[in-house]
């Protein structure tokens, strides 16, 4: 895939205005949407078929702030960081432990209040880890392993929102 910072004209950088990115979408996708081409050759839809597929998958990756700082790795490093990476922090691996075990009591409980105040609590948590991975972002020298540990804790943190959004809708019926 071509890199999606620049097909979107944007620099390569962590932190990313989204309501800017999604302006440029907006833009982006009328310029080539399939239905501009109707009366176009067979290849020319198929051209803009292709054209829209590769923008919505860059605004995905884009959009996803672990999937952004994943591609931002590869760009910079050429490190591919989709992989699986253990984090050994023992502080990070009682932290999931206990973030675990609130979301499946609060779950149990039916407690929605409770699980509306964890999730602004671990979205918190979440921009901290952000800004974490910006700061390595930023520096001359990146610490790719450090990185990656950022990106992993962080993806754990999307996931465990994830849970929090289904538990919600398991309450809600």
């Amino acid at each position: 895939m071509k890199n999606p910072f620049e097909l979107f004209g944007l620099e390569p950088n962590f932190l990313l205005n989204v309501q800017e990115l999604s302006q440029k979408l907006r833009s982006m996708l009328q310029a080539v949407h399939p239905d501009r081409f109707a009366s176009a050759s067979d290849q020319e839809q198929l051209a803009a078929m292709q054209k829209t597929t590769q923008i919505n998958d860059a605004y995905g990756i884009l959009k996803s702030p672990v999937r952004r700082a994943q591609a931002l790795l590869q760009l910079k490093t050429g490190i591919d960081g989709t992989g699986e990476v253990t984090v050994k922090e023992p502080m990070f691996l009682m932290q999931q432990l206990e973030l675990r075990e609130e979301l499946e009591s609060l779950a149990n409980k039916k407690d929605m209040n409770g699980l509306m105040d964890f999730a602004e609590q671990v979205e918190s948590m979440e921009n901290k880890q952000i800004a974490s991975i910006n700061k390595f972002f930023d520096q001359n020298e990146l610490e790719t392993d450090k990185i990656l540990a950022e990106i992993h804790k962080l993806q754990f943190l999307r996931k465990t929102l994830i849970d929090i959004e289904v538990a919600e809708e398991k309450i809600l019926g």
